[in-house]
């Protein structure tokens, strides 16, 4: 720094003393006696040449002086001190003679000595008003700042910190600059860790999204040590010579305190990162499970189970609070301590589990206004009893794999959903003739998926047609009358009663059904159904409230007949038959030459002999849960006809005449009546129809 004129002490000067002196006069620092008589001495003419003005009255040799006021002061305090003229009343000369001695003239005497005094001392005179004037001056500013002054300079107090950032003498624009370059940045990128007694829980910056209000904040800052009481900013000094004060963000800081309080709340739940509860989820892609697009080697997802491990708890509300605070200071790690001794994680509910990812197999369906088929659809679901196994021999922490499975509904086909119930099947066992077997493969074949809608009739003739050679029907063996002969499509009779068996058992309505002429050897009298192209022919109605689908096949030696449907029956049906009439044969000879053409033997079985039959059948109802007869019911009465026994009686040779006169007497032979022929074990029933009435041949 430069120095000025009075950067260095010079000599103690003579005139310095007075000018002092009358500096402190002026200011009341010194008191001012009224001027004694000696003021209006006559001023010493060296001293004091009012017409030459040579003489410096501040000369180091000047005499002693007295005092402007007529006060005597010693030369060395008092600068006005020294010897005036020898003319006792020099300001007296113009006053008239009347005048003196009175106060006023003492007055005008005082004045014109002063006038004078400063006319002869105008320096001394000049020094003192100027020395006033900026005593005035010193005094106004020197008040205005006391009242305005900023006690820093326009500057924070020292040592003071926003986010770590030392602000201490710098202006608020300085310190914005500085905050908003290092605390606003570390806030964006800073995650905040919470040690909850060895167990670290972050929650990410992103997420809590701080924004810092920096301008505010400086503002806080500033005010720190300017506000307050007189004793509170003495403090806040102090401090800052010795100390250092951060400034509380809380007020400044915005922060998402959902996310965060949300997060301490899950976090309690779950006790911890350490304590986990179970995870799982299904890995892969589900399959599609409709039955018209599914893939059977389509892959299964995995439900994947994450087991749960121990851990701790604590409050979330108080965590909650710690954590705006340490955001407050600026501080992004802070300790939990009251935390809960661990704890085991919940068990796993696989039924749960079990309950959430299963999928239930549908059956398909049917509209039952339109009749239409609504297709089902696999069900998806895991081996519940396994997954337990597995689970629990899970550690915690470990990954269980359990693989889903497909379940395939009981009933999958379209068809099957109309016809998933079997309301009534039967099977008869056929013979070694090929003819005849091919004959029942082509019927079959005719009936088979064949489907009947809720009041719908059935005919055979009508389904089967005429069976011709053109068709592939063979000549096979059957009655005509009561012969049997070979008839192109011989045997589909079998066929036609083994599905009035099954109608009987679906309990459908007969509409036409006709017995045979004779028991029928492949099924129980009462239940044949005999057809012929042109007549007789087989009926019945579905009387049931859903449709019903045939089922036809000869497999395995046997016609096989089944009638699917809708079961809604709380019953089932077994039927039964009861002779109430038998009708035996007679015995009948036909005599024969004995070199007939036939070549007949005396006693030969031209015809056996059958017995006929009158037949009831029955249903019987059963309770389907507990087999308990409901009912009997009469269903169809039957006649078989009974056929004759035929015995050939043969002449015997002629012999040629005896020699002696007298032939030998003879005893005629004796004839008894052929043992009676009995049903075949297949047939216990007879037919109704009339004997004597022609029939067309029985295929």
């Amino acid at each position: 720094m430069a120095q000025g004129k009075f950067s260095h002490p010079r000599p103690h000067r003579e005139e310095d003393r007075q000018i002092e002196r009358a500096f402190r006069q002026v200011t009341g620092q010194e008191p001012v006696s009224p001027p004694p008589d000696p003021l209006f001495r006559e001023p010493d003419s060296q001293a004091f040449d009012l017409t030459s003005g040579e003489r410096d009255p501040f000369a180091q040799n000047a005499p002693e002086q007295a005092d402007l006021f007529g006060t005597a002061s010693p030369p060395e305090t008092d600068p006005f001190h020294g010897d005036f003229p020898e003319d006792p009343e020099p300001f007296h000369r113009d006053l008239p003679e009347d005048s003196k001695g009175s106060f006023s003239d003492s007055v005008m005497a005082f004045c014109g000595k002063a006038l004078d005094f400063c006319d002869k001392n105008r320096k001394i005179v000049l020094l003192c008003v100027c020395a006033l004037a900026l005593v005035l001056i010193i005094g106004i500013t020197a008040a205005f700042l006391i009242s305005t002054a900023d006690p820093y300079d326009g500057k924070i107090l020292n040592n003071v910190f926003i986010a770590n950032v030392n602000v201490g003498g710098l202006t608020k624009k300085e310190a914005i600059s500085a905050v908003q370059n290092s605390a606003a940045q570390t806030y964006a990128k800073e995650d905040m860790v919470i040690d909850l007694a060895g167990t670290s829980l972050r929650l990410t910056a992103s997420e809590v999204n701080a924004t810092l209000n920096v301008k505010n904040a400086v503002n806080a800052a500033y005010d720190y040590g300017r506000t307050g009481s007189q004793a509170e900013r003495d403090n806040a000094y102090l401090n800052s010579l010795t100390g250092s004060y951060s400034i509380d963000l809380t007020d400044y800081l915005q922060v998402d305190k959902r996310y965060i309080r949300d997060t301490l709340s899950a976090f309690s739940k779950d006790g911890g990162s350490t304590l986990t509860q179970a995870s799982y989820g299904l890995e892969g892609e589900q399959p599609e499970l409709a039955a018209d697009e599914f893939d059977e080697n389509a892959p299964c997802q995995t439900l994947v189970i994450t087991m749960g491990t121990p851990g701790i708890g604590f409050d979330p509300d108080a965590v909650y609070q710690q954590v705006l605070e340490a955001y407050g200071l600026f501080v992004f790690q802070i300790t939990v301590d009251q935390v809960d001794p661990v704890k085991a994680p919940d068990p796993v509910d696989l039924d749960a589990i079990y309950k959430e990812f299963y999928i239930a197999p549908v059956d398909a369906s049917v509209d039952m206004k339109t009749y239409q088929v609504i297709p089902g659809s696999y069900g998806y679901g895991f081996d519940l009893e396994a997954a337990r196994i597995l689970v629990a021999q899970a550690d915690f922490g470990e990954e269980v794999r359990i693989p889903m499975k497909y379940i395939q509904p009981e009933i999958l086909e379209e068809d099957a959903v109309l016809f998933q119930d079997v309301l009534g099947e039967y099977q008869t066992s056929c013979t070694n003739n090929e003819n005849r077997n091919t004959n029942l493969r082509l019927a079959c074949q005719a009936l088979n998926g064949l489907v009947l809608k809720p009041g719908e009739t059935f005919s055979f003739n009508d389904t089967l047609g005429q069976r011709t050679a053109a068709k592939g029907y063979k000549p096979a063996p059957a009655y005509s009358g009561s012969d049997l002969v070979d008839t192109v499509g011989g045997g589909v009779c079998q066929v036609s009663s083994t599905l009035y068996y099954c109608t009987l058992l679906a309990d459908l309505a007969t509409v036409s059904r006709v017995n045979h002429g004779f028991p029928a050897s492949y099924i129980d009298m009462g239940m044949d159904a005999a057809v012929s192209w042109s007549s007789p022919d087989f009926k019945f109605k579905n009387s049931s409230d859903f449709p019903i689908k045939l089922e036809a096949e000869v497999s395995g030696g046997y016609v096989k007949i089944r009638i699917l449907g809708t079961d809604r029956r709380d019953y089932y049906i077994k039927l039964d038959y009861e002779i109430t009439q038998t009708y035996e044969p007679e015995t009948e000879y036909t005599y024969f030459e004995y070199d007939n053409a036939e070549g007949y033997q005396d006693g030969d079985v031209i015809q056996k002999g059958i017995t006929g039959y009158s037949v009831k059948t029955y249903k019987l109802k059963y309770d389907k849960l507990t087999n308990r007869l409901i009912s009997r019911e009469y269903e169809a009465s039957s006649r078989y006809n009974s056929q004759n026994k035929i015995v050939a009686r043969v002449e015997p040779e002629p012999t040629e005449p005896p020699t002696e006169s007298t032939a030998p007497e003879t005893t005629p032979p004796e004839t008894t009546a052929p043992p009676e022929t009995t049903v075949p074990p297949e047939t216990t029933m007879a037919p109704e129809t009339d004997p004597e009435t022609p029939q067309s041949p029985e295929e």
